[in-house]
């Protein structure tokens, strides 16, 4: 059985580009109850982009995700270290120059971290409210969030111009 994605791939790179701006002007936008409207060259651009670079974003992701599984599995592995290595971290203390009321306070304070996880479950955060905040609010705001993008798309399209000047 034969999908759209499989004539999609057969596609060039114009009537991808054309295919994708169709598919987004039938995505209707709950506030304004209107259509999608993204011109097929934006697209264009994208999938015409150079494949290198788009692999060193790749790349970087996935180096974020190898720390995030990593992180991740400590943690199940055995919860107490790993807070308490991450109080160790943040507070600059060195492990290996822990003196008793270091350690006490590092139990103390593992002691109160899981506390406050059994307490608040999913509600709890490691990192400080504001830095949580922080992360919700950029998250949520499509101001700034419009402002990264036009900052994104000017930097691609200056390395662009850089890389064809090299090409040549």
């Amino acid at each position: 059985m034969r999908k759209k994605y499989d004539d999609f791939t057969q596609l060039k790179i114009k009537d991808m580009s054309k295919t994708i701006s169709d598919m987004t002007f039938t995505y209707l936008n709950p506030e304004t109850g209107e259509p999608t409207v993204v011109p097929p060259n934006h697209y264009e651009k994208i999938l015409d982009e150079i494949t290198e670079k788009y692999m060193s974003d790749v790349t970087s992701w996935q180096m974020l995700a190898i720390m995030f599984n990593q992180l991740s599995s400590l943690r199940k592995e055995n919860p107490d270290y790993f807070y308490k290595a991450l109080v160790c971290m943040d507070l600059n203390v060195n492990v290996k120059d822990l003196r008793i009321a270091d350690q006490v306070a590092i139990l103390h304070t593992n002691d109160f971290i899981t506390n406050k996880i059994s307490n608040e479950k999913k509600d709890f955060h490691f990192l400080s409210k504001d830095i949580v905040d922080v992360f919700v609010e950029t998250k949520n705001n499509p101001n700034l969030l419009a402002e990264a993008i036009r900052d994104s798309n000017e930097i691609k399209h200056r390395e662009n111009k850089e890389y064809e000047r090299y090409e040549r």
